[in-house]
């Protein structure tokens, strides 16, 4: 091997090893930065009091919440996430009770478990009334079943 062919191979592993330390040197740079990953606020506007009739309760898909509303009690929002496995739950007017259609879970109209293997009761969230007139949800505070917004 002459003077000129060992040049050439020890530039293209100089090379080679610069960019192995830059890789990684950006690997170690990135795993200090820490990843966060920032949810969507958890208290909400639904609309208006008006806007949900009495009697069954209104599904919102998009939130995964049922909206009830009754004459004397009030207004009360239950989660219509399964404790289960996080299914979306379904609520029949006929026997009145929460169906989950993953794994046969059923809760009764206050959301405790009346049959398994969802291993607690639903969540109820607050709701209220903001200076605007409609209602808001907040899904950070969870609150008793009993627990209802007179309007």
């Amino acid at each position: 091997m002459n003077r000129r062919a060992f040049l050439n191979w020890g530039t293209a592993g100089l090379v080679a090893l610069c960019a192995g330390v830059g890789v990684s040197l950006g690997a170690v740079l990135r795993f200090l930065v820490p990843s966060v990953f920032y949810e969507p606020p958890q208290s909400l506007k639904i609309g208006n009091p008006a806007d949900f009739p009495f009697g069954a309760p209104t599904f919102l898909a998009d939130e995964k919440i049922f909206v009830f509303r009754d004459r004397d009690k009030g207004f009360a929002v239950a989660s219509a996430v399964c404790t289960h496995l996080g299914c979306t739950v379904g609520y029949l007017q006929s026997d009145q009770r929460f169906h989950c259609p993953c794994h046969g879970s059923v809760f009764g109209a206050n959301g405790a478990v009346q049959h398994g293997p969802a291993p607690r009761a639903l969540n109820w969230f607050e709701v209220t009334l903001t200076r605007d007139g409609q209602l808001r949800v907040d899904k950070d505070k969870v609150v008793p079943s009993n627990y209802r917004l007179m309007v």
